[in-house]
């Protein structure tokens, strides 16, 4: 069940990071700054926060065995119209519709694990549901260089030649500029596949609500979540990992190429490993969580040590202005990745605490919280980087804000340590 549902999110994120794999294409092809290439984050963001909340409320009242697939099926055909857009608008709402559907895969997938697996588990679970991320962005970059080949076999030769001729032979070469189409349509295509395999491999007898836990005893009404101050350290909480994992998303392929001068084949290869480090990053947490409960370690207290662990590595953003060209930047890069991506899985059990009837809620919520943060937070970003004409700023600092959620997690979260047996009575 959680290799199905990490496949989702692997071809979800694919369907996403086509644009961030070829912003430099599509800003030169429909002639963009880094302000506009923001609004088309902005309005991803903003589509997905009300498509979170959305699908949240609609899990939790129709069986997610349904709603899931069509959500699937919503964002692959928003991939495939990206491949056809002739103007910046059609690109916008080819974006919005993206986000819209994209959102439903964290609802319906949380909504899954919690049914499926123990407390103890979920943080594991959670890690191989969410790596599908990172697994999405590792093969991305490396099908669509082969896409782009195909759709113009004539570029390696022309890379070529510009490399010696220093862009002579590219300028008179007639070479197609909408060649960056062809990946969103077969990328896009790819969810049909997923579909066909979730009706032929899950039966509804998996897909039965958990039983409340201790944890969420107390919670009958939606508005009773609000009230407990959990969910507001979660609210922290997924806006604070989310700026830091979608800020590196979005600005680190640009950053690479035009500042710190890697090519497209180098910016992709290295990308491609900052996701496998990512994906190590996931699994770890979640495997070790399990081990250290396994060994008798408290399960909350188990994921406030691996979640302070990945706070720490994310923190070390402080460096990446200072760091020089080579190994220093590329290991300084590759233990953000870690830390950003082992944030989830504890992030993602945390959620899980709170009700079971109101998880897809719950989920959607928080979803929708930290993209519209997102939304509002991409142009400022954008704005940055042009008036300074460097992204190291924004870079440098996206990576402290895990710490804020992490304090709070700290001060306020209610432990799991058992309460104090009482002393004997005196006779």
């Amino acid at each position: 069940m959680c290799l199905l549902l990490m496949l989702a999110t692997v071809i979800n994120y694919m369907d996403r990071m086509a644009l961030n794999q070829m912003a430099r294409r599509i800003k030169v092809y429909f002639e963009m700054d880094n302000t506009e290439y923001s609004l088309l984050e902005s309005a991803f963001s903003i589509a997905f926060a009300i498509g979170a909340v959305t699908t949240g409320y609609i899990v939790d009242k129709v069986s997610v065995r349904w709603v899931y697939p069509v959500m699937v099926l919503g964002w692959s055909a928003a991939g495939v119209l990206t491949g056809f857009a002739s103007g910046f608008w059609m690109l916008l709402s080819c974006r919005f519709a993206l986000g819209l559907f994209e959102a439903g895969n964290w609802p319906c997938g949380m909504r899954t694990t919690r049914a499926v697996l123990s407390r103890e588990e979920r943080s594991l679970g959670n890690s191989l549901f969410q790596s599908g991320t990172a697994l999405g962005a590792v093969i991305a970059p490396l099908l669509i260089l082969a896409l782009l080949r195909s759709a113009d076999p004539g570029e390696p030769m022309r890379n070529a030649m510009m490399s010696v001729t220093g862009g002579t032979f590219a300028a008179v070469s007639d070479a197609p500029t909408d060649t960056w189409k062809y990946p969103f349509r077969v990328i896009g295509s790819l969810g049909v596949v997923w579909i066909v395999l979730w009706f032929l491999t899950v039966p509804r007898a998996m897909l039965r609500p958990a039983e409340e836990s201790v944890a969420s005893a107390g919670i009958v009404k939606f508005r009773d979540v609000l009230r407990d101050t959990r969910f507001w350290i979660l609210f922290a909480m997924a806006i604070s990992i989310n700026i830091t994992w979608h800020g590196y998303r979005t600005w680190l392929p640009l950053y690479l190429q035009e500042q710190r001068g890697f090519n497209e084949r180098e910016m992709s290869q290295f990308t491609t490993f900052y996701y496998i480090i990512a994906d190590i990053g996931s699994w770890t947490v979640g495997g070790v969580t399990l081990i250290l409960c396994r060994r008798g370690m408290l399960v909350h207290r188990s994921r406030t040590l691996a979640y302070g662990v990945c706070v720490a590595l994310t923190s070390t953003t402080l460096a990446v202005p200072f760091l020089p060209d080579g190994w220093p930047l590329q290991v300084g890069v590759l233990l953000i990745a870690f830390g950003a991506m082992g944030l989830f899985p504890t992030y993602f059990a945390l959620t899980q605490e709170l009700s079971a009837a109101h998880q897809g809620k719950v989920s959607g919520s928080l979803g929708m919280s930290a993209h519209l943060a997102l939304a509002m937070i991409y142009p400022v970003e954008g704005f940055i980087n042009d008036a300074t004409k460097s992204y190291e700023i924004v870079l440098g600092g996206i990576g402290v804000a895990p710490l804020v959620a992490f304090g709070l997690m700290l001060w306020f979260w209610p432990s799991d340590e058992p309460a104090e047996a009482a002393p004997p009575a005196v006779t």
